[in-house]
């Protein structure tokens, strides 16, 4: 059995010109351990060390402990109720627990829990699929510091259903058609990325940059839903 090189009093040092630091990978190996290998969600090797050098000073069991710290209640309004969330503006509260409601109903759920945003944010929850053990993601809300609310969506196939999004309101094709954000194949393992054709202008899109939705609120929730259920359905069960 390997020997362990860290504790969980170890402090997190910066490893570039520190020769007492220790080596990078044994800070993932504690941490892949202790959290879990996924647990940053799919960032890239550039974004996952910003992250682990942004807790420099900290020991690694305030870092788990810190994303561990979720923050769990019988309901979304409940939740929504923490004092910490004060920050977020009541109609972002209205739109966060009606799009909860809803796709509960699509059959995705958050258990309930607000995580640590990681790098996307200071809070994030997170929809997966209700009932499985890996829980694919179909959707995330980010919450800013400052309370500022986004919505993003993991979509994939998304020719399959272009000629439904070419004619939707500007704010969902907006999120397909938008200037930027294209693939510069920096990670052999996503690219080429996102690739669709968009009123025939073909779209190549680092993974990262697609599909966000930014001031989501209550009056484009049907638009959203509309949205996610074309590219989610609801399995009916056999005989049903």
């Amino acid at each position: 059995m390997a020997k362990k090189l860290l504790s969980e009093d170890t402090i997190i040092k910066t490893v570039v010109g520190n020769s007492n630091a220790p080596p990078v990978g044994e800070y993932w190996n504690f941490l892949h351990e202790a959290i879990g290998k996924d647990f940053l969600g799919g960032l890239d090797y550039s974004a996952s060390q910003k992250w682990l050098f942004s807790h420099t000073g900290k020991t690694l069991k305030e870092v788990v402990d810190e994303h561990e710290n979720v923050y769990k209640a019988e309901n979304m309004e409940e939740l929504l109720c923490e004092q910490r969330f004060n920050v977020i503006s009541p109609s972002d509260k209205a739109f966060i627990q009606s799009f909860d409601k809803a796709i509960n109903e699509l059959g995705y759920d958050c258990e309930n829990i607000i995580t640590s945003g990681l790098t996307w944010g200071f809070y994030m929850i997170v929809y997966g699929k209700t009932g499985t053990k890996s829980r694919p993601c179909a959707a995330r809300i980010y919450i800013q510091e400052s309370g500022e609310v986004s919505l993003r969506l993991f979509l994939n196939k998304v020719d399959k259903h272009m000629k439904f999004i070419e004619n939707s309101p500007p704010h969902i094709k907006g999120a397909f058609d938008f200037t930027g954000g294209d693939c510069k194949s920096c990670n052999t393992a996503c690219a080429p990325g996102k690739v669709y054709t968009i009123d025939g202008k073909l779209m190549q899109k680092c993974n990262h940059s697609t599909f966000y939705f930014y001031a989501p609120s209550v009056e484009k929730l049907s638009d959203f839903m509309d949205l996610l259920s074309m590219f989610f359905t609801v399995k009916k069960p056999k005989g049903a």
